[in-house]
Order: structure tokens, then C-alpha cells, then sequence
């Protein structure tokens, strides 16, 4: 008589566990490398990015209050010019 090696249940279940719990250690350490990498780079980038855009909003600002004063002007100098 050939004897083979049956597996319980609570063994199939503790290799399962197993299995899984070094899955998700590695999508743990996964995610933790990517974090790290985005505080690292992309959180620099972006940062570079928005302090750019900012920079560009500031001056077009500074143009629409320059468009505003002469059309405020333009009106009111022909107004004024006319009451004397």
C-alpha cells in the first residue's frame, strides 16, 4: 500500500493565509515605494509648476488692471473735458 500525504484543512487554510499575507506584504512595500517616490519627485515638480502658473496669473492681473485704468480714463477724459 502506497501512502500519500493528504493536506487538512487547517493546513490548506494556513498555506492560504500565508500565501496572502505575503501578497499583500508586497503590495504593502509596493505602495510605500510609490509614496516615496512621489514625495520625491513628482510633489517637486508639481510645486515648480504651480509656483510658474502663478507667476503668469500675476502678470496678467497686473494687465487687466492696466486695460481697466486706461478704459476708465478713456471715458472719463472726454467727460471731464467737456463740463469745462
Amino acid at each position: 500500500m502506497i501512502k500519500t500525504e493528504r493536506n487538512t484543512d487547517t493546513e490548506l487554510k494556513t498555506k492560504q493565509s500565508q500565501f496572502v499575507n505575503s501578497s499583500y506584504d508586497t503590495q504593502i512595500a509596493l505602495l510605500k515605494q510609490d509614496i516615496t517616490t512621489i514625495k520625491d519627485n513628482h510633489l517637486a515638480h508639481m510645486s515648480e509648476d504651480i509656483d510658474r502658473i502663478e507667476r503668469k496669473v500675476d502678470k496678467i492681473d497686473t494687465r487687466i488692471w492696466a486695460v481697466l485704468g486706461l478704459l476708465v480714463a478713456s471715458v472719463l477724459g472726454p467727460m471731464i473735458a467737456n463740463m469745462f
